[in-house]
């Protein structure tokens, strides 16, 4: 049996066996889930009464109605919480149990994190079709399936491009001693650069080139402006490129910074 083929086996069993744990916190998704929706919610109705008292905006109520309904649903999706506990195994010594076991510590964190939102989605999903049926003739839909399908392949490539970054943070903990503020500042940059707490497109024009560019735009904002913002086909291809791009260059990245991480390794029982 190949590799790739053992790690996917070992995500699935290990991915059931984290649901069927995770199953007795049932109560506490919903009330996480509805946490992650009520700031968006605020958000739109905050900048739908701007909008109805005349503001001048570069994206109209449709736009804006759509954004923060998918909104939620993106940043639960696309979203990463492994780099603090990562860090912390790695510097308590706990990684040591894991070098002797045939799959990696982070096939692991990759179940999950499936495991996880597998179970926030059963929350979420009809949280989120109450608020699309209340706003829906303010939304834009998009027609046809292949808008949806694309909207879907970029979520699966935000996210894996999310957890590929706290890979990379948590991995500076094989040399330093704390890596929690590097933690915390990665939440609060990328959730202004992501689209999460302001769309993008109001971002002033003067920043537009490195916005448009930045690699935590892919992570949340190009999901939902996929649906949102009807981006043209050229639009699209571009924005899949550096999607895509990013998750390459990054998991590469990554991969050679925890590589080198795991030879210096030094614990008891290491």
């Amino acid at each position: 049996m190949s590799t790739v083929a053992r790690n996917l086996r070992v995500v699935r069993r290990m991915t059931a066996a984290e649901i069927a744990q995770q199953s007795v916190y049932r109560a506490a998704w919903v009330i996480f889930m509805l946490a992650n929706i009520c700031v968006p919610i605020i958000s739109l109705l905050i900048w739908r009464t701007a909008l109805a008292s005349g503001a001048r905006l570069p994206v109209d109520e449709r736009y804006v109605t759509t954004y923060f309904v998918l909104l939620g649903f993106v940043t639960m999706a696309t979203s990463s919480w492994m780099a603090g506990f990562l860090a912390q195994d790695i510097r308590l010594g706990k990684l040591s149990s894991w070098m002797i076991r045939p799959a990696s510590l982070l096939v692991g964190f990759v179940a999950n994190n499936l495991s996880e939102k597998f179970l926030k989605l059963i929350a979420l999903v009809p949280m989120i079709g109450i608020v699309w049926w209340i706003f829906r003739d303010s939304m834009n839909i998009a027609a046809g399936p292949g808008r949806w399908v694309l909207f879907a392949v970029s979520i699966v490539f935000g996210a894996a491009l999310t957890f590929t970054i706290d890979i990379l943070i948590a991995s500076l903990a094989f040399w330093m001693d704390d890596v929690s503020a590097l933690v915390q500042a990665r939440v609060i940059v990328s959730s202004v650069l992501s689209g999460a707490v302001v769309p993008l497109a109001l971002m002033p024009s003067w920043s537009r080139g490195f916005v448009d560019h930045q690699p935590f735009r892919y992570t949340v904002s190009f999901p939902v402006e996929i649906v949102a913002g009807q981006l043209t086909g050229r639009e699209l291809l571009t924005g899949f490129g550096f999607q895509l791009g990013y998750v390459v260059v990054l998991g590469v990245l990554a991969r050679l910074v925890w590589a080198a991480g795991i030879r210096a390794y030094s614990a008891v029982g290491a």
